[in-house]
């Protein structure tokens, strides 16, 4: 590891008598496992075997009570060991749950105790990162200090998690060894049952259709379905069918029999809205006062149904939309979760303070207020770019303890979970990890951790790097909401945001050519390269005139794209956002695209239409004066740079240059995206309107033919009314003028 590197998880306590495990390659300590070991104490023994052994090349012998061995003077006992009873140790009485563990020392011999499935297996990876300073960064690899002598003085101590989900969503922490060591329990890292198994979901999520289906029921049994308007129709199911409980109930049984390590199943609407509006349904939400009413007293009777033969297992449905309000009289039985959606958390600021964010807080408190189980479903990555900056490692952490200090029993942080490749997904994925498990840890001594272990001598421009981002985060938080920068970013901001700058983005480039010239070796310089893989995709997404001319030796657009498509490929980076393998694609019209292409500016002017008198009044010719309308960006949503909760109509301004260099070529210009729709004006003339354009979508490019309507060499005027129902709204990507091949 790099010489500044410090131990973050180091345990907190009075530190014990010294131990020396091993000297010179030989140690006189064996490992000691009861006379008939669990499965999970089996393998807590076989890991810290193997893994001191890397550390100090001694053998360490792992033997059970009432076999024969060689005489030894010291153990290392794991489990529920006779000699951890003689000892007598107060730790061995602590409840300790599932996952819970001790560490106690007597005698010279050390007492690793766990709780009934993982626990013997976290108390051995515990000593292994917090009191020897092993780690398990990232899934493929492993970083063990070797140690000639390997002495140290462990802190007696036991830990209890607080929270029984803990999940990283990342595709980087999906791999279930990597799960086992770092101590997570996510529904999508499955952990071998015999190893202590994982909180693993019978289904997950938006269960309705599944339940009872459609398909199946619907033709018969309309009644089983939502009434809307007085029909029925298969959005939701009416939760006062007594047929519909019957069916749930059967088909929840059947899936957990063929499932028994599953741990959770979900009852929980489909996507959306569309409840029930029966005269049943509506007496329960009116009493209720909630829509949440009717799913609970379900859901609570689903629980009763299954409780006998599964007491294992609970049932999830979802606080989410017009179900997120608890019910003034319903309680969720002991075997019901609720999944509480942040769906109004806007990222640049914590829960604790953010005005948009208090009906979140004041719906959290009423869920505590009943004693619900609550399972909080947060999300922490740009969904539409896997792979752009995000300075949000401060809040996440305020974030989480939150929920822990508000009654929260699970947490998911949705993140880039489709593949590999996203932004810091490796660090954040470790990080959260430990947070998870320990809400108290610190971020930045976290994140030092990481950064100085895994990237080791060329760890220090990296945490620069880092730093940069965090200090982002910080300057904006204190300055007056006009002047933020991140305020209103959301979870789908553009790669031409305000604050990917271009300072930001050069100064970005020079720390990572230095991480890069600090690279020793092979290994080093890959994670390198995948550290920077943010900034080669923020700076090709802004395209050919903000990347000429960057560093000493002039790279060019095209050269950025190479070196970014070959780190895709060695790190088999399929995704740039969710949704379908989009990578390939998307380098191949970007190559296509910018061979040749002129940016129109990114700055515009923005003026909302609410009274839709700007066609009226003019808006569109080149002549009217926009002097006093404000300034928008194309690199997010114009409505909202405005207000978050803007809607409707408005219109968006433009002037510039088209260069001589197009004279005798056809031309077009290619928005990147224009939400939800709008009529396109160059220079007083209706270009485009897209409610004429086949196969438009909001987030999709198109392209308009302006031959004989660009200017060149002159001043130009494009102009757009835009129109959303949503709060984006407006041309959100940028424009370019592409030429095109000639025309017969």
């Amino acid at each position: 590891m790099h010489q500044n590197w410090e131990n973050a998880l180091k345990p907190r306590g009075i530190p014990g008598p010294e131990l020396t495990l091993a000297a010179g390659g030989k140690s006189n300590y064996v490992i000691l496992l009861p006379e008939k070991p669990t499965s999970e104490e089996r393998k807590a023994a076989s890991d810290l075997a193997l893994w001191l052994r890397e550390m100090t090349g001694a053998r360490f012998a792992v033997v059970s009570e009432g076999a024969r061995r060689a005489p030894a003077k010291k153990l290392i006992s794991v489990g529920g060991t006779a000699a951890l009873a003689r000892a007598g140790l107060p730790e061995a009485d602590v409840d300790l749950g599932e996952e819970g563990y001790a560490m106690a020392v007597a005698g010279g011999n050390l007492f690793l105790i766990g709780g009934r499935t993982r626990g013997p297996i976290n108390a051995v990876y515990a000593l292994l990162e917090e009191d020897l300073g092993c780690r398990w960064y990232e899934r493929n690899s492993s970083t063990v200090p070797h140690r000639g002598e390997l002495k140290f003085r462990p802190v007696p101590r036991h830990v209890v998690p607080v929270l029984e989900i803990r999940d990283p969503f990342y595709w980087d922490a999906f791999d279930g060894t990597w799960s086992l060591r770092n101590r997570t329990n996510s529904p999508a890292a499955p952990v071998a049952e015999e190893y202590g198994g994982h909180m693993k979901y019978a289904l997950f999520v938006h269960t309705f259709n599944t339940l009872v289906p459609p398909d199946v029921y619907f033709r018969d049994h309309p009644e089983y379905y939502s009434e809307l308007g007085g029909v029925r129709r298969p959005v939701q199911l009416c939760l006062t069918n007594p047929e519909v409980l019957r069916i749930t109930i059967e088909n929840v049984k059947a899936i957990l029999r063929k499932d028994p390590s599953a741990r959770l199943i979900s009852v929980s609407p489909n996507d959306g809205t569309g409840y029930c509006e029966c005269a049943k349904c509506r007496a329960i939400e009116e009493a209720e006062g909630s829509k949440s009413g009717t799913l609970i007293r379900f859901c609570n009777a689903v629980g009763d149904a299954i409780k006998d033969e599964f007491p294992h297992v609970k049932i999830s449905t979802l606080a989410y939309l017009d179900t997120a309000v608890p019910p003034k009289t319903a309680r969720p039985r002991d075997n019901v979760a609720i999944q509480l959606c942040t769906d109004s958390h806007a990222w640049p600021e914590p829960f604790l303070t953010v005005e948009e964010t208090e009906k979140f807080q004041s719906i959290m408190r009423a869920w505590e207020a009943i004693g619900a189980t609550m399972h909080i479903w947060d999300y922490t990555v740009n969904f539409s770019h896997y792979s752009i900056p995000m300075p949000n490692m401060p809040v996440v952490t305020e974030d989480i303890r939150f929920f822990v200090a508000h009654g929260a029993k699970g947490v998911m942080l949705q993140g880039a979970y489709q593949g590999a490749g996203s932004e810091n997904g490796i660090m954040r994925s470790w990080v959260w990890a430990k947070q998870l498990w320990d809400p108290s840890l610190d971020t930045r001594a976290l994140m030092r951790d990481f950064i100085y272990g895994y990237y080791g001598d060329a760890a220090e421009p990296i945490w620069q790097y880092n730093d940069m981002l965090w200090n982002m985060w910080v300057e904006n938080h204190s300055k007056p909401p006009s002047e933020d920068k991140l305020r209103g970013l959301g979870i789908r901001y553009g790669p031409d945001s305000a604050f990917l700058s271009r300072d930001f983005l050069d100064g970005a480039f020079s720390l990572f050519a230095q991480a890069e010239g600090r690279a020793q070796d092979p290994e080093t310089r890959r994670r390198v390269k995948l550290a920077k893989l943010p900034i080669l995709y923020v700076k090709v997404c802004q395209a050919p005139e903000t990347v000429k001319g960057i560093g000493p030796d002039g790279t060019d657009y095209n050269r950025l794209l190479d070196e970014l498509e070959q780190i895709v490929k060695a790190e088999n980076v399929r995704f740039f956002a969710e949704g379908g393998e989009d990578v390939p694609g998307k380098i191949a019209r970007w190559r296509e695209q910018f061979a040749e292409a002129y940016p129109v500016p990114r700055t515009w002017r923005f003026r909302r239409d609410a009274e839709q008198q700007g066609e009226a009044l003019g808006w569109w010719r080149p002549e009217f004066d926009d002097g006093e309308w404000a300034e928008v960006s194309t690199g997010s949503a114009w409505f909202r740079q405005l207000d978050p909760d803007l809607t409707g109509h408005g219109w968006g301004r433009v002037r510039f240059i088209a260069p001589q260099g197009l004279q005798g070529r056809h031309v077009a210009l290619r928005f990147g995206a224009l939400d939800e729709g709008g009529v396109v004006y160059l220079n007083g003339v209706e270009i485009q309107n897209t409610d004429n354009l086949p196969g438009h979508e909001w987030d999709k490019p198109f392209t308009v033919d302006v031959t004989g309507v660009l200017r060149l060499g002159e001043e130009n005027v494009l102009a757009v009314h835009a129109w959303a129902a949503s709060t984006l709204g407006g041309v959100f990507r940028p424009v370019y003028m592409v030429p095109e091949p000639s025309k017969p």
